[in-house]
């Protein structure tokens, strides 16, 4: 910073100068006419008084001649003495305007701002690790500020396979799959057995969704099974990106798998369950088990949800923005919404429903929960990341099969 302030100041004195010089010199060049036309009317008057000794000029003539030479000095040194006022003055407006011109496009052009929060970011890098570690609610900004001071640490030491596995799960969080997807790959170029980054990167790929990548996906969970047989979250995963690929048939064995580690009073038991006897699908062809696993047939669930907003909560509404309604698995092993709605924000109260018919991926479904925690957050923007200054409200509730469940979301908490 010092040496950008010292050099600044040099092109500041140099582009001073510049626009000075000139009209420096006019003026020192009239002082230097003052002076010479004042050397000639000194020698113009000894000469008048010699040629009225000779008898070539009267005393009247003289005394007139001198008097217009002695007026014509004093019109000289006025016209010099206004000009050179004018220099001056001309020189201070010119300077103060080129100084509020310069500031201004400093203060818009220059990248102090960004500086100062990176070398911020940078500082911090420790503290927000351990907000992100500890579990608490994390703002979209801390996770911004975290991606970038451990950028910034990884530029100095790429070959730290933990750091680039922490920035593609931030990555991840942010919604960026593609750069997440980039960083797990630098991880694991350096340690190719991490199960952590393995199962991480194939969350990565699902969330691309393309066919080559949910492929790719597969292989990696089939390493992490390799690795680790007992592995609940790779072997669960495995089953959907099986059945969204459309082997039916993996998809089965790796749900049987799934329950078999599962005690029975498990939450999750009865939905597995379910899963299961969709995929073996007793008595029912392609198209009835493809109706099966999209809820149009029996074992569907929706639920109804009237959002309002608290009376406190009112006057911090955006004049426009997003409210996302979305249905996740309390538990927290899968981030991914099992439904999502999106809309435009308008009046309240407003009723939105959901059910299959908006997950994300078919083969995880509003149906395959037992139990929901259901989310209403206005954003100002499209991202649904929580950031400070949104508001939210949750619940918790059971699912029923077969039928609608209505419930109230009151919007009464801003993430701060």
């Amino acid at each position: 910073m010092s040496e950008f302030l010292i050099g600044a100041s040099v092109l500041l004195l140099g582009g001073v100068l510049l626009v000075c010089l000139p009209w420096l010199r006019r003026s020192k060049k009239a002082q230097q006419d003052v002076l010479t036309n004042t050397r000639l009317i000194k020698q113009r008057l000894a000469e008048l008084t010699v040629e009225q000794s000779q008898g070539l000029l009267s005393e009247t003539d003289r005394l007139q001649a001198e008097q217009e030479l002695k007026l014509a000095l004093l019109d000289e040194v006025k016209v010099n003495v206004v000009g050179t006022g004018q220099t001056i003055w001309i020189l201070s407006v010119g300077l103060i305007i080129a100084l509020v011109i310069a500031g201004s496009v400093y203060f818009k052009a220059n990248q102090l701002q960004q500086i100062n929060h990176w070398q911020t970011a940078v500082t911090q890098l420790n503290a927000l690790g351990q907000t992100i570690n500890s579990g608490q609610d994390i703002q979209g900004k801390d996770l911004q500020d975290f991606a970038l001071g451990l950028r910034t640490k990884l530029h100095k030491d790429p070959e730290d396979a933990t750091g680039w596995m922490l920035l593609g799960r931030v990555w991840g969080a942010l919604n960026q799959p593609n750069t997440a997807k980039e960083a797990f790959e630098k991880s694991l170029a350096l340690e190719p057995d991490s199960v952590g980054t393995l199962l991480s990167y194939a969350q990565a790929l699902i969330l691309l969704g393309t066919e080559d990548e949910l492929k790719q996906a597969r292989r990696v969970l089939q390493r992490v099974i390799t690795l680790d047989p007992n592995n609940i979250n790779a072997t669960g995963t495995l089953a959907i990106v099986s059945a969204e690929l459309g082997d039916n048939q993996r998809a089965l064995q790796y749900w049987l798998k799934l329950q078999s580690f599962l005690p029975k009073d498990d939450p999750n038991y009865a939905a597995v369950q379910q899963k299961i006897n969709e995929f073996q699908g007793i008595g029912q062809n392609d198209g009835e088990l493809a109706k099966a696993q999209a809820g149009e047939q029996g074992g569907s669930k929706r639920v109804q949800i009237t959002i309002n907003v608290s009376d406190e909560l009112k006057a911090k509404l955006p004049d426009s923005g997003v409210l996302f309604v979305f249905a996740q698995d309390p538990t927290g092993q899968v981030r991914m919404p099992a439904a999502v709605v999106k809309l435009p924000l308008g009046k309240f109260p407003v009723t939105v429903e959901l059910s299959d018919a908006n997950a994300m991926m078919p083969t995880y479904t509003l149906s395959g929960l037992s139990t929901a925690k259901l989310v209403a957050r206005i954003s100002r923007d499209d991202n649904v990341m929580q950031a400070a200054g949104e508001l939210q409200g949750e619940i918790i509730l059971e699912l029923q099969a077969d039928k609608l469940v209505t419930e109230n979301i009151m919007i009464n908490k801003e993430i701060m």
